[in-house]
């Protein structure tokens, strides 16, 4: 980091301070000679030595960040798995539930056949009845 942070701060200063050997195309960044007055360089370090403070700070800031966010993907997991759950125990319900319905409409089918057989029982009971009745009055009245 003091890498990047020296090369921002190289690069805020006029070009006549700083001197590049031209001669070596060849040589990286890493290699080229840099002239800087003390004074500029003592400014550098206390700008850098400023920002430090910031610096781990926001590292910090950074860091926390990072727990929150990993606490809040494992919460996301743990509610999706949940949700996994419910969808699957609301499956099974449906089914449950529509088994029962299968099962109430078949018993209320029985129950309907047998409240028809049972007023035909009573109908036919009630005629012969009529047809006894009808006998011994008939036989009364010779």
């Amino acid at each position: 980091m003091p890498t990047l942070c020296l090369s921002l701060a190289l690069s805020a200063l006029p070009a006549c301070c700083l001197a590049v050997d031209a001669a070596e195309p060849a040589q990286t960044q890493q290699d080229a000679m840099v002239q800087v007055p003390l004074s500029k360089l003592k400014e550098l370090q206390s700008l850098i030595s400023r920002q430090e403070p910031r610096l781990e700070q926001l590292q910090e800031q950074l860091s926390g960040q990072n727990s929150m966010l990993t606490e809040q993907q494992a919460s996301i997991d743990r509610l999706r798995q949940e949700l996994a759950t419910a969808k699957s125990s609301l499956s099974k319900s449906d089914l449950i539930i529509s088994e029962q319905n299968k099962s109430l409409t078949s018993l209320s089918e029985t129950l309907k056949q047998e409240q028809r057989r049972t007023e035909r029982i009573k109908r036919q009971r009630l005629l012969w009845q009529i047809v006894a009745g009808s006998v011994v009055v008939y036989a009364a009245l010779k």
